[in-house]
């Protein structure tokens, strides 16, 4: 892959995996921890009663002693005592019933404590096969736990393993290769987000590390680019040179001095030996990059507007809450009709047509320093939060027409080279055009301000236009403490009009002169002379008094 290509470099996941496993292994019981089954609670051995123990000797002394009792008392009460021959049967009788009905109880007793042993001994086995149950339930649970941990980790390895690969196609010679790896690194981010094992915030800290790579890749070098700018530009040179310079508009002449300004030495220009190969390359890499940008828009924030372009609703997307930094990015394919979360292009350089029309911005947008080579189109683009040019420099066209600006919209120290079109924008909040310069039109015809519109010290040297603008709250002010907005003395008295909306708050105009021409701009500016530019001062020297 050549330098064109260049790959961000793969984060090491490494550290994170060990702390990932030693979470994993925190939830789960240890593989060498105990896991033998709880002894099983055996009742203590019931200690026999006395009876029990002597048993076989009670029986056979009550049985011989009893036997031998209802043989000899009856015997010597009837030869002692006298007693009748019946008599002495029926003590006899008697004798042998009580000794029979002791064994009897003697037998009963024994049975009783047998089966109370017994019942005892099924009791703990019962007991005993519960226990084993459960050790065998818990057993079973801590291997799916250890099953499911070790797949998990699996999982994770798997889609590192992808991770690194994918980085490794970024930097492929194919384009399609290119392609792969972005598809496979946007889908290893949705996989992150939707991994139960993780909690939320891994879930992000995963996901943010590809999102990082993505933005990576945005902002490394593509040098063809600027080959390709220049290539045209110098085409266009070429192409205005071959027209009638009497014939010219003003707009087209002005361009042409700017670029021959650039290419002072034509001579000195070398043009691209295969054009066409490089124009093939070219449009590849703006579909691979454009491909990166298309991929968020699906998973970014959606709002909903009424008909007056007031936010109703946002609903949050997949990668809503993810960080996305565009920063010094070289840009050259169009992102028009797309959704951008976090539109952070500070410092970026547009080399082709920066086309953001009907492009959606859920975040704050920041533009600030950006340099735009070529036309700017943010026509009918929705800003829902603040919106940073400042400092930023339109080369070309800047068109605004029908954007709306939800919140904030800061233009100051904007620099517009070419006409500045804000027709039937709108702008909720403040809107900022401090110090801003307008070296050719600047069209504001039917823009809506509800909050304050600020244009102190902005520099106006063409063609400037509020006709039919509608100032909500506030009259616009041109000038306070800070300075005063400056008006072009070269230009003719109907380029500047200021004329409002009806039931809008008025711009309030007032009489400058210089060089005995007369204007009628708003009350505290001033005209300025073009061409009294000093560069030991860096400003111009030739001013009127303030309108009044």
């Amino acid at each position: 892959m050549t330098s064109n290509h260049p790959s961000p470099a793969a984060l090491p996941y490494a550290e994170y995996d060990r702390s990932s496993q030693r979470r994993q292994e925190n939830l789960v019981p240890s593989d060498n921890a105990s896991s033998a089954p709880e002894s099983p609670v055996i009742p203590k051995a019931q200690e026999k009663p006395w009876y029990i123990q002597h048993f076989t000797k009670l029986l056979i002394g009550f049985g011989l002693g009893g036997g031998a009792v209802a043989l000899v008392l009856p015997w010597m009460l009837w030869l002692h005592c006298g007693m009748s021959s019946g008599s002495s049967d029926q003590l006899r009788l008697h004798l042998l019933y009580v000794t029979g009905g002791i064994i009897a109880v003697l037998t009963l007793l024994q049975t009783n404590w047998k089966n109370q042993g017994d019942r005892l001994k099924i009791d703990a086995d019962i007991k005993k096969n519960e226990q084993d149950a459960k050790n065998e339930a818990a057993k079973r649970e801590q291997d799916a736990v250890k099953s499911e941990r070790d797949h998990t980790r699996q999982v994770h390895a798997e889609r590192r393993s992808r991770y690194t690969k994918a980085v490794e196609q970024l930097a492929d010679e194919k384009a399609t290769v290119r392609l792969g790896g972005i598809y496979t690194l946007v889908g290893l981010v949705d996989e992150w987000l939707t991994d139960e094992t993780l909690d939320p915030e891994e879930q992000q800290k995963e996901g943010q590390v590809i999102i990082n790579n993505l933005c990576s890749y945005i902002r490394s070098p593509f040098p063809l680019a600027e080959k390709i700018e220049e290539y045209e530009t110098h085409r266009e040179l070429e192409n205005l040179q071959k027209l009638d310079s009497e014939k010219l508009d003003e707009e087209v002449s002005s361009l042409l001095q700017t670029l021959l300004k650039r290419f002072k030495d034509s001579d000195g220009y070398e043009k691209p030996k295969d054009i066409t190969a490089d124009y093939a390359k070219f449009h590849e890499e703006q579909d691979v990059r454009r491909t990166i940008f298309v991929e968020m828009s699906k998973r970014s924030s959606a709002f909903i507007m009424n008909e007056k372009d007031e936010i109703i609703e946002t609903i949050s997307g997949m990668w809503s809450d993810f960080d996305f930094d565009f920063s010094r990015a070289p840009v050259f394919y169009p992102l028009n009709a797309i959704t951008i979360e976090k539109g952070n292009f500070s410092s970026t350089k547009f080399y082709s047509n920066a086309d953001f029309s009907e492009a959606k911005f859920t975040q704050t947008a920041d533009f600030s320093r950006t340099t735009f080579a070529r036309t700017a189109d943010f026509g009918g683009a929705k800003f829902t939060q603040k919106a940073d040019f400042g400092g930023a420099k339109f080369t070309r066209t800047a068109d605004f027409s029908w954007a709306a600006f939800t919140q904030k919209a800061d233009f100051s120290w904007a620099k517009f080279a070419r006409t500045a079109d804000f027709s039937e924008a709108k702008f909720f909040q403040t809107a900022t055009f401090g110090r801003a310069k307008f070296t050719r039109t600047a069209d504001f015809s039917e823009a809506k301000f509800t909050q304050t519109a600020d244009f102190r010290n902005a520099e106006f040297t063409s063609k400037t236009s509020f006709k039919n603008a509608y100032f909500k709250k506030y009259a616009p002010p041109f000038a306070g403490i800070s300075g005063a907005a400056r008006f072009s003395a070269q230009v003719n008295q109907e380029d500047y009009v200021f004329s409002v909306s009806r039931g809008s708050k008025p711009i309030n105009c007032g009489t400058a002169t210089l060089y005995g021409k007369s204007f009628e701009i708003p009350i505290r500016s001033v005209l300025f002379d073009p061409a009294s530019w000093d560069e030991d001062k860096q400003d111009y020297t030739r001013f009127s008094i303030p309108a009044r």
